[in-house]
This record gives C-alpha cells, sequence and structure tokens, in this order.
C-alpha cells in the first residue's frame, strides 16, 4: 500500500469513525416533526411560519414530479429551500465556503398518511466554521426553523429529541459541535471542493453544467450564484433508505468571481460519513463525491484545484446509483 493509499484509509475511517461519537452525544442532523394533517396543510402552514422567521423560500424541488419523470412511483415529497438573502451575502463574505452549504433544505413529505416535516440543523456547522459571526448566525438560524416546524405546523409531533442551540447560550453541545473542527482539522478533512478558472464566468458555467449533466448531476434549480443539483438514481435510493437525507440535498454548486478568476466550489459529501451508518447511504455519499470532483475537476476549463484531497472512492465503483433502487420509501425507520 502506499503512503497515498494509506492517508486515504486514515481519512476515511476517521470520518466515518466520528458516528459513534456524534451518535453517543445525541448531535441530530435534522429537526423532525409530524403531524396528521396532510403534506399540502402543513406545507402551506410551513411556508407562513417560515415567512413569519424571516426565512425566505429561495428555491423548491418537488421529488415526487422527478421521480414521475422516471417512470417511478413515489409519495409526495417537497424540498424547501430556504435563507435569509442579506444575511447569505453576508456570510459567503466572511467564507465563500459557505456557500456549498446554503440555502438550507426544510423537507415536507408523506410517510405511508403521515406527514414528516424535517429541516437541517445549522448547528452541525458549527464543526465546519470558526468565525464567531457565522457561528451566531448559524444558532439564530437554528432557532428560527426550531419555532417554524415545532410552532408553526399543525398539530406537530415533535420526532427530535436534541433542542436547539439556544443564541448566546453556552452550552456543552455547542462547544462539542465546534470542537469537531479540530478533530477534523487534525485528519485534514476538507469539506468542499474548489477549482477555479481564468476563463469568463459564463464560458466556465456552461462547461460545468455539461459536466455535470454528463455526470448524472441534473441542475434542478437556481439561487443567485448558486447552482442546486442533483442525481436522481442516488437520490432515489438515498431517500429509500433515509429520507431525512434530503436536508443535505439538493448539493450546491457556487460559482463566483474574484481576483480576476472564476470559482467553482461544491460541498464533499463524504463530509456526512460521520453522520450516517447505513453502509449502502455511505457508498452513495462517496459515489456523489467521486462524480462531482470529477465534474468540477474535468468539466471546469483550464482548472485550478486548489482543494488537496481526492474524493473517497465508493468500493464498488460508480454502480452504486443502478444497483437495487427501491420503489418507495419502504426501508425507513418508522421509530425516528
Amino acid at each position: 500500500m502506499t503512503d497515498k493509499d494509506t492517508y486515504q484509509l486514515v481519512r476515511e475511517l476517521v470520518k466515518k469513525g466520528l458516528h459513534p461519537v456524534i451518535d453517543r452525544l445525541g448531535i441530530e442532523t435534522a429537526i423532525r416533526v409530524a403531524t396528521p394533517v396532510s403534506v399540502s396543510d402543513a406545507e402551506a402552514a410551513l411556508r407562513e411560519s417560515l415567512a413569519e422567521e424571516g426565512l425566505e423560500i429561495l428555491a423548491e424541488v418537488d421529488v415526487q414530479d422527478i421521480h414521475h419523470h422516471y417512470n417511478l412511483e413515489y409519495p409526495e415529497f417537497k424540498i424547501l429551500c430556504v435563507g435569509d438573502r442579506e444575511q447569505l451575502e453576508a456570510g459567503m463574505e466572511i467564507d465563500p465556503g459557505l456557500g456549498a452549504f446554503v440555502p438550507l433544505s426544510v423537507i415536507v413529505y408523506d410517510l405511508d398518511g403521515e406527514t414528516r416535516v424535517s429541516a437541517i440543523r445549522p448547528t452541525t456547522l458549527l464543526a465546519l466554521f470558526t468565525d464567531d459571526g457565522l457561528r451566531r448566525v448559524i444558532r439564530e438560524t437554528e432557532a428560527a426553523l426550531w419555532r417554524a416546524l415545532t410552532a408553526g405546523v399543525p398539530d406537530a409531533e415533535l420526532r427530535s429529541e436534541e433542542p436547539p442551540l439556544a443564541p448566546g447560550e453556552e452550552q456543552t453541545r455547542a462547544r462539542i459541535k465546534g470542537a469537531l473542527n479540530l478533530v477534523l482539522t487534525l485528519v485534514d478533512a476538507e469539506y468542499s471542493i474548489h477549482v477555479s478558472s481564468p476563463l469568463p464566468r459564463d464560458q466556465v458555467e456552461a462547461e460545468l453544467r455539461d459536466a455535470l449533466d454528463r455526470r448524472g448531476q441534473k441542475v434542478l434549480g437556481e439561487v443567485g450564484d448558486t447552482l442546486l443539483v442533483g442525481n436522481p438514481g442516488q437520490a432515489h435510493k438515498a431517500l429509500a433508505i433515509d429520507p431525512d437525507v434530503a436536508v443535505f440535498v439538493p448539493l450546491s454548486v457556487t460559482i463566483t468571481e474574484a481576483d480576476a478568476e472564476t470559482h467553482v466550489r461544491t460541498v464533499r459529501p463524504s463530509t456526512l460519513l460521520a453522520f450516517f451508518d447505513d453502509p449502502d447511504l455511505r457508498e452513495i455519499l462517496q459515489e456523489m463525491e467521486l462524480l462531482l470532483w470529477n465534474a468540477l475537476t474535468e468539466g471546469v476549463p483550464d482548472a485550478t484545484v486548489y482543494s488537496r484531497q481526492p474524493p473517497l472512492p465508493p468500493s464498488g465503483g460508480q454502480r452504486t446509483t443502478a444497483a437495487n433502487l427501491p420503489g418507495r420509501l419502504g426501508s425507513v425507520d418508522r421509530s425516528k
């Protein structure tokens, strides 16, 4: 085994090995509620409560429509991409890497006649960003999402055990989440893929879109400088394993200009290995990373690659998506 292979193995083991620690500490990736009202009624109420909290719906994805396009039966499933535009722009000024994680996703879906509503926990990002201003906004946003779901969704039954990290409170969980940054730094665990090109933005975007499409990554929407992308085959299998993984999708690919260069960034899906222990889901996350890495490093013209780490490849190569696709959300653990 070469030094490079050993380095990759260590990175993979550390990222996956963090899951038992996170699980033992009760750190959840999503805020979850359930309600007996219909998906449409829950969604309408949710839209109102998000607006009251100052969170604008910047884009939305109808997962059911995507699956019907591929002649696959699927229950109602909507992804709302939300955020405060001013805060997002200010945050990206502090750290452009934030663009790989925003806007934030809130999902509404049917599971055997019960409506589930879940939102990403922004404080998951405390492990990735160290700026005090960003961390304050992250905690404030989590509190707003918590209120929107627990107070805004009719007849909401809380399915989360971890309360929000309230702004200004000194809590052990906040320190633990922040301390994960030290662990990730020690193993050089980059959270994004970053390349740049000296060519104009329009040309870079056109060639990037083509490169994404050739790798099955469809552009599902746009928010400012961000393309929202997803692979229907990967999504179909991943959502059947754990529908709440949708709080991390669609994936954001940002295209910005700075210092006479066009910069392209996206999240590394392997960052999520610490939060999921299902082996099939982990394979899908690693496959996503491989496809995104190839799209950015090979598809962006005259690319300079800033990322030091190659992707963590799936053990099955690029065959995960096509293997044993379930037809519905049939393998979900309904105890959650």
